[in-house]
């Protein structure tokens, strides 16, 4: 009997540890739920990929996603693609998506050709990251995009690659939110 307990002791204490494991994972991980301050974001100019500097309140006052990715970064990389097909539907109905590159304006501008990308990539380089953990990116992972809905707060955030069907559906809600003002 004693090996017995002894045995689950060790269980019960191996769970627990991978239990609160888990949750300082998440904790770490996890976007943050207090309301983000998008002011610092506005106030933000970024160069785009040829050097124009592009002030981001360009863009306040409607439906605005903002993806921060890299070219180094397998995921965001795959990603921007559906966020140009999504973008290129939204547009006409006042939305805009961007990417806040945390990379250089050469790799940027070079990965904007290879894939034809239409959408403002901006050059932030590691100034970037910290825009981010403003937006609620606590452990600076990428890529993370977050929704600004029109009247300036975040709405939606995604630690991770943003699927293009998600993107649709904050889009619809921010839209029609806008519309029923």
């Amino acid at each position: 009997m004693t090996r017995t307990r002894t045995l689950l002791a060790v269980i019960a204490v191996a769970v627990i540890a991978a239990a609160a494991g888990a949750g300082v994972a998440w904790l770490r991980i996890a976007p943050q739920s207090a309301p983000a301050d998008t002011a610092a974001l506005f106030a933000s100019t970024f160069d785009d990929a040829d050097g124009r500097p592009q002030p981001i309140a360009q863009w306040k006052g409607r439906p605005l996603v903002v993806n921060f990715w890299a070219t180094w970064c397998p995921p965001c990389v795959e990603e921007m693609p559906d966020l140009q097909r999504v973008r290129d539907e939204y547009r006409g109905r006042g939305a805009e998506i961007i990417g806040v590159g945390i990379d250089n304006a050469a790799r940027i501008r070079e990965f904007r050709d290879r894939l034809g990308i239409t959408l403002p990539l901006l050059v932030a380089g590691v100034g970037g990251s910290e825009l981010a953990r403003d937006l609620g990116n606590g452990a600076g992972v990428l890529p993370y995009t977050v929704l600004v809905a029109s009247d300036g707060t975040v709405v939606q955030r995604k630690i991770g690659q943003v699927k293009p069907t998600e993107l649709r559906v904050w889009l619809d809600a921010a839209l029609s939110v806008q519309a029923a003002r």
